[in-house]
């Protein structure tokens, strides 16, 4: 007998789920410890990912060793479409996700690491201080002297905080332990990969060393997708995927183009055919990510 599904909507404040209790409860621990104790003890929940809203949940549940199956919001769409259900409120997609749950038997979804999580917030900072200073800076040229002496003033002070972040980083690396350690280490042996890169493949592609070439290419979204339908041949094109991971790759890859004696002749090869710059550099970051991931396999890179 399988275990009974719970399907959890949530939103920033509530979650309203559907189950053998049907409940509309606060996002907080407290109040999902209260419901969660009301069900049963094979109870298994399903819920989509939101960013950050999930996050209550995904520990609550961990701490209570409750099975939680955390989908891609794009996969429970395209379910719901499947069967026909256009409309859209809390309680009817906590409806489905339970349904998806009894029909599809998701495995559960291993739950973060604290030490990830707080990697995840540090580079959540550095990435809105390095999007604002990118947008101060092009505004720069565009103001009279007066208003650009301000920006800059501004510019100056986001540049301070991108670097305090960075140390933090450098610290958090420090005292993050040793499988963490060797993992980026490891990383950084691909020339190409630096350490604040790493970082950030670590906290993006978690699943880097556990999936195959395929697989981890799909996950970051560097795979080309076939386009095929009877005599049509369509391009093949990137798509989906993690695209915060996805750009650090693409930006590994730009230097590992010119830099890195393995993907040097490859990226020069493409180029000679008259692929344009772009489609070169992407068909290097996926040929970077197939390397690092085997780098990080058990059997290392002569592994499959």
């Amino acid at each position: 007998m399988t275990s009974p599904h719970v399907g959890a909507d949530v939103a920033q404040a509530t979650i309203a789920f559907c189950g053998p209790t049907a409940a509309t409860v606060n996002n907080t621990p407290a109040a999902l410890r209260a419901y969660l104790g009301t069900l049963p003890a094979d109870a298994h929940l399903v819920c989509e990912a939101t960013g950050r809203h999930h996050y209550a949940l995904q520990q609550t549940c961990a701490a209570l060793a409750r099975p939680l199956t955390v989908l891609n919001p794009a996969h429970a769409r395209a379910f719901a479409r499947s069967l026909g259900k256009l409309e859209k409120t809390d309680t009817l997609d906590a409806a489905l996700l339970r349904r998806f749950g009894r029909e599809r038997q998701p495995a559960a979804t291993p739950p973060p690491a604290p030490e990830r999580q707080a990697l995840l917030d540090l580079l959540m900072v550095r990435t809105a201080l390095v999007a604002d200073l990118a947008d101060h800076r092009r505004r720069d040229s565009l103001l009279v002297p007066a208003a650009s002496r301000e920006l800059r003033a501004l510019i100056r002070v986001l540049r301070t905080r991108q670097h305090a972040v960075e140390r933090q980083l450098s610290a958090w690396l420090e005292t993050a332990g040793a499988a963490w350690q060797d993992r980026v280490q490891t990383l950084c042996l691909a020339c190409g990969v630096g350490v604040l890169s790493a970082l950030q493949l670590c906290a993006y592609l978690p699943e880097l060393g556990a999936c195959n070439r395929r697989e981890i290419a799909k996950l970051a979204g560097l795979a080309p997708l076939s386009w095929d339908s009877g005599k049509l041949h369509g391009v093949r094109r990137i798509q989906h995927g993690r695209a915060p991971a996805r750009r650090v790759l693409y930006q590994c890859a730009v230097v590992a183009a010119r830099w890195n004696d393995t993907l040097r002749p490859h990226y020069q090869q493409l180029r000679a055919r008259g692929l344009p710059t772009k489609k070169a550099d992407v068909a290097v970051a996926r040929k970077l990510l197939v390397y690092l991931n085997a780098l990080l396999r058990p059997s290392g890179p002569g592994g499959t």
